[in-house]
C-alpha cells in the first residue's frame, strides 16, 4: 500500500511469499503496478454520534526512477473542499509530505510533530499514510509466527518505529495474506496492550485489473474514538503515463 496497500492501492498478485522476511517484503513490494496508478476514490467517514461525511477524490501514484514512490490526492467533491490536495514524496528515510488548502492559497509542509494530524479530516493520519507507503520496505520489521485472519492464512510482521521518528505508535502489526501477499489487516499500537487503530481490507472486494489486484474497500477504524473511515475505489487505471512534474510542491496548488 503503497507498495502493498493503502488508500486503495493496487496490489499485484505474485505466486505467494515463502520462508524469510525478505521473501514476504519482496512479495509486498511486487504488490504494485510497474510504473503508475490512477484511482477515483470515495472517503466516507462516520463520527462517534453516527454523523457522516463523504469526500470524492482522485489519487495518483507513481514509482520514480530512484525507486521511491510519489502520491498525490486531490479532492473533487464536496464543492467547498474542491482543490484541497495532499502530496507525499517517499525518500530513503521517511517521506516529505505537503497539504494545499485552496481557501488559504498556501502549501503547508507536514512536520514530524504534526504526523498525528488527520488527512482531510478522516481517520487516516499522516503517519499512518506514511506507514502504508513503506509497507514493503520496512527493514526494521521482524517476522512473527504465522497466523489466520478470517479463515485465511497470513504472515505476521511487526515493525517498531524509531525513537526519533516522531511516531505516535510503539509498534505496527501487519497481517499479510499468504496467497496474494495483500495486507488484510494492519494494527497500530500506542502505549496500551490493545491496538489504538486498525486498518482492514475486505478480501471479497479485491478485484483483478490485468495483472494487478485492487482492494476496493479499505476501512480505518479509530478504536479509542469509536470513529471510522471507509475508502472505496470506484475506477482504476493501471500504468498510465504520468509526468514527474505533477508530483512536485510547486505544482501542488495547480489543477491537474
Amino acid at each position: 500500500m503503497l507498495a502493498g496497500l493503502g488508500l486503495g492501492l493496487a496490489l499485484a498478485a505474485p505466486a505467494g511469499a515463502q520462508g524469510s522476511l525478505e521473501d514476504v517484503l519482496g512479495c509486498m513490494r511486487a504488490n504494485a503496478p510497474k510504473t503508475a496508478l490512477v484511482q477515483s476514490v470515495e472517503l466516507a467517514s462516520t463520527g462517534r454520534g453516527g454523523e457522516q461525511r463523504t469526500q470524492n477524490a482522485k489519487l495518483w501514484l507513481k514509482r520514480a526512477e530512484d525507486g521511491y514512490g510519489r502520491l498525490l490526492l486531490r479532492v473533487e467533491e464536496p464543492a467547498d473542499l474542491r482543490g484541497t490536495a495532499f502530496l507525499l514524496v517517499q525518500k530513503q528515510k521517511g517521506s516529505d509530505m505537503f497539504v494545499y488548502l485552496p481557501e488559504m492559497k498556501k502549501v503547508r509542509r507536514i512536520s514530524a510533530r504534526n504526523l498525528r494530524g488527520k488527512l482531510l479530516g478522516t481517520d487516516f493520519s499522516y503517519e499512518e499514510l506514511q506507514e502504508l507507503f513503506a509497507q514493503g520496505s520496512r527493514s526494521d520489521a521482524v517476522r512473527l509466527p504465522d497466523a489466520e485472519k478470517d479463515g485465511r492464512a497470513v504472515f505476521v510482521l511487526e515493525a517498531t518505529p524509531a525513537a526519533d521518528s516522531g511516531s505516535d505508535y510503539r509498534k505496527v502489526l501487519s497481517f499479510v495474506d499468504r496467497e496474494t501477499c495483500v495486507p488484510l489487516e494492519i494494527a497500530f499500537y500506542g502505549k496500551g496492550e490493545a491496538p489504538r487503530k486498525r486498518l482492514t481490507v475486505d478480501p471479497a472486494r479485491i478485484t483483478k485489473e490485468g495483472a494487478v489486484h485492487v482492494p476496493r474497500s479499505v476501512q480505518m477504524r479509530d478504536l479509542e474514538r469509536d470513529t471510522e473511515t471507509r475508502l472505496v475505489t470506484h475506477a482504476v487505471e493501471v500504468d498510465p503515463d504520468l509526468p514527474d512534474r505533477m508530483f512536485s510542491r510547486d505544482q501542488l496548488e495547480r489543477a491537474e
